[in-house]
């Protein structure tokens, strides 16, 4: 798959936990990106150390597999309304390789109690996105929820494998969101709604209604910047004149 101006963006200079508005915004330079406006939840909740530094592991050197960029709030935990949400993520390399998701409940302490769901996939170029089968057991609404993609580069040496983690929680629908999407039927006006409601995973799953062939798209692309704003991490300024200087 030959690469946009936006997902070689991303590749280049996506850090593998945090997404920076350096980024973004050159990101946005490219791709003309409609505004969508993501204000985290006022009640935002740290996630557990699960999502640290040391959920990213291991390396596949030897073949230039990076770690895949999971789509989703790094510094508080996302939200969703739906009890089968959809989870996005970035793949930085061309190569197919064998991949595995899995989602665990976490308890009262913010430990993982429970498997939920697992997959197995093969990895492609570009944006991947998993959302839970609507025929199977949904999600619990007030449960908060781990969920985390391994790659398996080595499967007889699973330290090896590359592995990135983010949390969900799922929340009710406000009654006033809840009107207001009945009024708009549009995934644009959808997804400026669950944004402007600090709704993550929904917003941007309603987002990328607009995206094909594993492209982020404009209104992803602008909720991304967004977040990016919102995590607070300052990002290696230089990154931004390098990409421009490259093109």
């Amino acid at each position: 798959m030959k690469m946009t101006h936006s997902t070689w963006l991303l590749h280049k200079l996506f850090n593998a936990k945090f997404l920076t508005s350096c980024v973004l915004t050159i990101t946005l330079l490219f791709t003309q990106a409609v505004q969508a406006a993501y204000k985290p939840p006022r009640d935002q909740k740290p996630p557990s150390g699960y999502t640290d530094s040391s959920g990213v592991r291991g390396g596949c050197q030897a073949n230039d597999i990076r770690s895949v960029i999971l789509l989703a709030p790094m510094t508080h935990v996302g939200q969703t309304t739906s009890l089968h949400p959809t989870f996005t993520w970035f793949v930085p390399h061309s190569q197919q390789v064998p991949m595995e998701f899995s989602l665990y409940q976490l308890d009262r302490n913010d430990q993982p109690s429970q498997l939920a769901y697992k997959q197995q996939l093969q990895s492609s170029p570009g944006i991947m996105k998993l959302s839970l089968p609507q025929g199977g057991l949904g999600l619990s609404v007030g449960k908060k929820y781990l969920w985390q993609l391994e790659t398996l580069c080595n499967r007889n040496r699973p330290s090896h494998n590359l592995l990135v983690r983010a949390e969900i929680e799922v929340v009710k629908i406000p009654s006033s969101l809840k009107i207001a999407l009945f009024d708009n039927r549009e995934p644009l006006q959808r997804a400026n709604l669950y944004a402007e409601a600090g709704i993550w995973y929904d917003a941007l799953s309603e987002a990328l209604a607009f995206s094909t062939n594993g492209q982020l798209g404009k209104v992803a692309a602008s909720l991304l910047e967004d977040l990016a704003k919102s995590e607070q991490e300052l990002p290696n300024k230089d990154l931004c004149s390098i990409a421009l200087s490259d093109q």
